[in-house]
């Protein structure tokens, strides 16, 4: 008898950063510290249970818990199993048109299959996958944030005590926020700060660590900061430059000259704004190679589509770099799903989630690295008293 899904619950599951959070160039706020996550548990007939953060559900135009359970039960709940996916030639694919019209819709659901699946046969998702490719996941600090405006008394020594708490943490990847000319602060003020923050942590660590920035199109119509911020900041040997500026052909070239000129060796990077990708002027962008990094988010698109994906951009030489920022705890052991399944990988977003209803005690951060767990599906499982705690009291269950 075909294994069926028989059973499905979903949970609100509190997700909480390490430590407060300030804004960025976008957010009229600082971030604070808590999440949540939608997380969503599928139990098969042979008590097999596949997991999914479903939060973008939730939060879309229109989203609602009441509309997530609608869809899964129209998708999953009573379904086969083996009806979900189709192995071939040791890739999976969606097996009908129906299943993959709502995996290209929900990359969540992508995610919630291919563990299933993977879960039933026994095997990690990187076999499902088209096998294991590494095990050793290098992972970039991500929480690095205006900590100067959450703690404006203490300045730039804010945003530097942030990093050096990371780098004390295990990490030696580091994405800093800049781009407060934009909205955060005056033009001015705001180029002057974000050269001087990259600058103090590049110093404070030292050149052996890697140092990235994220300005959120802070830098939208300021060309001559953009050209100071790149110019002033070409010491610190800087890995990569994401989203300087709001994706277009013409800006992209321009951006791409600045690059060629001041800082070569400088990866420009983007796309986590992207939600079909490739879609839009990112197409554009892709073709010409005006990017050297593609950043659609992990959870959002989900692992059959970044599989997909990742032959595409390796026609054009361009570096896969996931998105994994809001996805709480479950984005941290998706990523490292994806990361020991994708050919090429730079480094895993890690937005410092504290541990919550996953047991992934074993999850450590060592010299800059998570070892990859071995397990079946994602390789992790829930920690059941935890649940029982957290989630249990606020699910909905839905049966066959």
């Amino acid at each position: 008898m075909a294994d069926t899904i028989n059973e499905i619950a979903v949970a609100p599951i509190p997700a909480r950063h390490w430590t407060e959070l300030g804004r960025n160039a976008y957010t009229p706020e600082g971030l604070g510290e808590a999440r949540t996550e939608w997380l969503v548990r599928a139990r098969t007939t042979a008590g097999v249970v596949g997991l999914a953060n479903a939060r973008q559900s939730v939060t879309a135009a229109g989203g609602s818990v009441a509309r997530l359970v609608a869809d899964l039960r129209e998708v999953f709940l009573g379904r086969s199993v083996d009806s979900l996916l189709e192995i071939a030639d040791g890739h999976a694919v969606a097996a009908s048109s129906e299943v993959r019209q709502a995996l290209m819709t929900w990359g969540w659901m992508d995610t919630l299959a291919v563990d299933l699946v993977s879960r039933t046969r026994g095997e990690s998702i990187a076999n499902l996958l088209g096998g294991r490719r590494r095990d050793r996941i290098p992972a970039y600090e991500s929480t690095t944030y205006f900590q100067d405006l959450l703690h404006p008394h203490r300045g730039v020594d804010a945003v530097i005590a942030h990093a050096c708490r990371g780098f004390a943490d295990g990490f030696r990847q580091f994405k800093i926020k800049v781009g407060r000319g934009g909205r955060a602060m005056t033009p001015s003020a705001g180029l002057h700060r974000d050269i001087e923050v990259v600058l103090g942590i590049r110093d404070v660590l030292g050149p052996d660590v890697e140092l990235m920035v994220d300005a959120n199109f802070g830098y939208d119509g300021q060309p001559a900061s953009l050209r100071e911020f790149i110019r002033a900041t070409s010491s610190a040997r800087l890995t990569w430059l994401e989203e300087m500026v709001t994706a277009s052909v013409d800006a992209y070239q321009t951006l791409r000259n600045l690059q060629a000129e001041l800082c070569p060796e400088t990866l420009l990077v983007a796309g986590e704004v992207d939600g079909n990708p490739p879609s839009g002027a990112f197409v554009d962008l892709i073709d010409r190679r005006l990017i050297d990094g593609y950043q659609p988010d992990i959870v959002r698109i989900g692992h059959l589509r970044w599989k997909q994906l990742e032959s595409r951009l390796a026609e054009k030489s361009i570096l896969p770099i996931p998105h994994n920022f809001g996805n709480g705890r479950f984005g941290l052991i998706a990523g490292l799903a994806l990361a020991t399944s994708l050919d090429t990988w730079v480094a895993l977003e890690d937005e410092r989630i504290r541990p919550n209803v996953y047991a992934d005690h074993e999850l450590t951060l060592v010299n800059g690295a998570y070892r990859a767990p071995d397990g079946p599906g994602l390789g992790l499982e829930i920690d059941d008293e935890a649940y029982a705690r957290i989630g249990a009291p606020n699910e909905v269950v839905i049966h066959a």
